[in-house]
């Protein structure tokens, strides 16, 4: 109503003069909803805590295959059971869930230039690199947006790798929009079936949405393609959600 309206907006002129007031104990709901939504914590001082600096690899390399017992993996192999450990069941008991997000989501090429036969031209080569370089130096300056949209541009040169999607997919998880991110990685994995960066990534996106299941399978196959051992946590906790899944 305009009432509600208008006494939320006098709130909100009381917060910009004494920021501290933020962490009065009648606005806990207000500062959960700020930090679920935007991931926005608050100081002693009433003042948003900085963000550290968004850290998006731009090399078209990818990461060397850590083996992990008998030489390299292959995605022939029987994708291996994650040892669970017990976790809650309750959605609400998830500090790391996120909700789901809408469109209209960042463009995509047609699938036809992303799975070509043919080389990109030198020129869509020029173009694809530039743009990558000016969404560094976007990210350099903590131009969010601005990257984002450097991104696109490289990746709608047709001149794309199957980790340039992935590095779109990362800043989109940054901006906690899985779904978007999800779209980038299901396009990752069509230039490369065997980019493991993008089901790691596409699991991670899963699992803050709480899709258990899709998260165990991508996050297990994207380890066996290329381990990474900083998610060994999340892994485990996906197998554990998805193993509860199938037994219900």
């Amino acid at each position: 109503s305009p009432e509600d309206v208008a006494a939320f907006s006098v709130a909100v002129a009381k917060l910009k003069q004494d920021p501290k007031l933020v962490h009065h104990p009648e606005l806990e709901c207000f500062r959960e909803y700020i930090s679920s939504a935007w991931g926005v914590k608050f100081d002693a001082a009433g003042l948003p805590v900085p963000k550290p600096p968004l850290q998006i690899d731009l090399s078209d390399d990818e990461e060397p295959v850590k083996p992990s017992g008998d030489g390299d993996a292959s995605r022939d192999e029987p994708v291996p059971v994650v040892q669970a450990f017990d976790v809650a069941d309750s959605d609400e008991e998830d500090p790391d869930r996120v909700p789901e997000d809408s469109g209209p989501y960042p463009p995509l090429p047609p699938q036809q230039s992303r799975v070509r036969d043919e080389e990109a031209s030198e020129e869509q080569v020029v173009r694809c690199g530039a743009a990558k370089q000016r969404a560094q130096l976007a990210l350099d300056a903590g131009d969010v947006g601005g990257a984002l949209e450097q991104f696109t541009e490289a990746l709608l040169t047709g001149a794309a790798s199957a980790l340039l999607f992935v590095r779109r997919a990362e800043l989109l998880m940054k901006l906690r929009r899985p779904i978007a991110a999800i779209r980038d990685c299901d396009a990752a994995i069509e230039v490369n079936a065997d980019c493991g960066k993008a089901y790691r990534i596409r699991g991670l996106a899963y699992r803050s949405i709480g899709r258990w299941e899709p998260a165990h399978r991508d996050l297990a196959l994207g380890q066996k393609l290329d381990y990474d051992d900083s998610l060994l946590e999340v892994s485990k906790l996906c197998a554990e959600k998805a193993k509860r899944f199938e037994e219900r």
